[in-house]
């Protein structure tokens, strides 16, 4: 067999499924909980892409409730909340399942986020970084 040849025997043949990515998206990925002082925890949070459908959704509503709004009324600190009211409201949707033995909800994520930002802030990372949904997911921390 000749070097091109064997190289050609070596090419894959990719399917348009190898390029799907709403399956991952969907499942999620654990993202394990710490205490706030570093201590490691068996809980985690399930957190999908900000591709996913309900990321987008929200993102539109939230856009949405800002065009309607008329911010020339408002104070810089009822703007201000309304902005972090929108952020925890996108981040939570992120929030698709989590260990704990209470009930998920929404609105226990939203509680959750809005009591620690780092984690909200670290929901959001996650689920912008496309790459970790495709990625094998860690036995270590």
């Amino acid at each position: 067999m000749t070097t091109k040849a064997k190289a050609e025997a070596q090419v894959k043949n990719f399917e348009l499924s190898d390029f799907f990515t709403m399956p991952a998206i969907q499942k999620g990925k654990k993202l394990p909980l710490t205490l706030p002082d570093g201590t490691e925890t068996p809980h985690y949070l399930v957190v999908t892409s900000s591709d996913a459908a309900i990321a987008r959704r929200t993102l539109l509503e939230l856009s949405r409730e800002g065009r309607d709004r008329d911010e020339s009324k408002l104070s810089t600190d009822e703007v201000f909340e309304i902005t972090q009211a929108g952020t925890i409201k996108y981040r939570s949707a992120l929030v698709i399942g989590w260990s704990f033995d209470v009930p998920f909800s929404v609105e226990a994520v939203s509680e959750l986020l809005a009591q620690n930002p780092g984690l909200a802030q670290e929901v959001e990372s996650l689920a912008g970084n496309r790459s970790r949904f495709f990625a094998a997911d860690s036995t270590t921390s």
